[in-house]
């Protein structure tokens, strides 16, 4: 490769399902290229500074295979199980000395006499799917290989049933039975998204947003992550803490509720051009109740963006959002989304940036918080 200025690179699934369009990111530096001469001969396009287009079918892989029939008996598995859903290879026997296989297979069927029916494929194998290389605006993580970008991409694709796929029972259970109150008694004026997260979910929010628009930050916190521009929103937030809330200085309209208490938005039909989600999803006990209020509340036309990564309170979320891989939980929240109506339902991830060198957390792992944001319209 010849020596450039470019010092990442970002490699870019794009592909529809049957209900959204998905777009999944992941930054790389150069050397991740040299694994595959095919990688290698488009990065000399991308190291001059132009896009490359591959078809990703090559990594896409096993593809075409016919469903698996497994007996249950005799394999020591999850006690929940669920059609639809994606189990690591390994668990299964499907990968002999190689017990900690972790690429996914998905479970097609799980009948009453103890057969499962197993798909073998990639998810991504029948997508039609294009793969993209490009110089990164941000730097990347070190020794991240090209091929973690399909890891994870097309399991946010909805399952036949999705109520039946995520929300098994116990579902919603916590460990930590406590009141929400009790908890968010205390205020926490802390970030929780690393700095360089915060800034992808920003500029996202930017191409979303125009000027003068009425935004709805629901469970609210300290930071909405709203960008410089456009100017003039008005930005109302609904959290659990008082202390919270005055501290964000974009919020011009504060309320303080307990969605789990009360699901029912204090806001008249059609008051908001945006209603924006946070880091906080996975804390709703009745999330379907929630998004059906949001939509509500919402102009036509108006968008519903809801954003997360791999960091939560593990007591206060919901059971179900530990059990399942990450770009799942694109599909459980987007599984909301669909089923409440809205429409234009995209889902977005990017993985592989450098997190800040002055991060508190940059001696635990050197990549910044993954992101993970479901949107959709409301119909005009």
């Amino acid at each position: 490769m010849h020596a450039t200025a470019v010092v990442a690179i970002e490699a870019r699934l794009e592909w529809h399902s049957d209900q959204a369009a998905h777009v999944d990111r992941l930054l790389v530096r150069p050397p991740a290229l040299q694994a595959d001469d095919r990688w290698l001969a488009a990065g000399e396009d991308v190291l001059r500074g132009d896009t490359a287009a591959l078809d990703p079918a090559p990594w896409c892989q096993p593809c075409g295979q016919p469903n698996l029939a497994l007996e249950r008996a005799g394999l020591r598995l999850p006690a929940e199980l669920a059609v639809g859903r994606h189990y690591p290879r390994g668990i299964f026997g499907l990968a002999p000395g190689s017990p900690r296989d972790m690429s996914p297979v998905r479970m097609a069927e799980l009948s009453d006499n103890g057969t499962l029916q197993l798909d073998p494929n990639h998810p991504l194998a029948a997508a039609q799917a294009r793969m993209i290389l490009a110089p990164a605006s941000a730097p990347a993580a070190p020794a991240l290989r090209l091929e973690e970008l399909f890891a994870g991409p097309g399991m946010q694709g909805l399952p036949a049933a999705p109520a039946l796929a995520y929300f098994t029972p116990g579902a919603f259970d916590r460990s930590d039975a406590a009141s929400d109150i009790a908890f968010y008694t205390r205020p926490r004026l802390t970030q929780h998204l690393d700095a360089r997260c915060r800034a992808e979910l920003a500029t996202l929010y930017g191409h979303l947003l125009q000027p003068g628009m009425r935004v709805l930050d629901l469970m609210a916190s300290v930071d909405s992550h709203l960008p410089p521009a456009p100017a003039g929103l008005e930005v109302a937030g609904l959290g659990m803490n008082a202390e919270e809330l005055a501290a964000n200085p974009r919020l011009t309209e504060r309320v303080v509720q307990d969605l789990n208490a009360s699901a029912v938005l204090p806001w008249p039909d059609a008051g908001f051009d945006a209603v924006l989600n946070n880091a906080s999803i996975e804390y709703l006990l009745r999330p379907a109740a929630v998004v059906a209020d949001v939509l509500r509340v919402l102009r036509p036309g108006g968008v519903f963006a809801v954003a997360f990564s791999d960091r939560w309170f593990p007591t206060r979320a919901i059971a179900v959002w530990s059990r399942l891989h990450a770009f799942e939980r694109m599909g459980l929240v987007l599984s909301l989304l669909y089923q409440a109506g809205f429409t234009d339902l995209h889902t977005e991830s990017l993985r592989g940036a450098a997190r800040p060198a002055d991060d508190r957390y940059i001696t635990v792992r050197d990549f910044a918080d993954p992101l993970f944001v479901v949107r959709g319209r409301k119909r005009d």
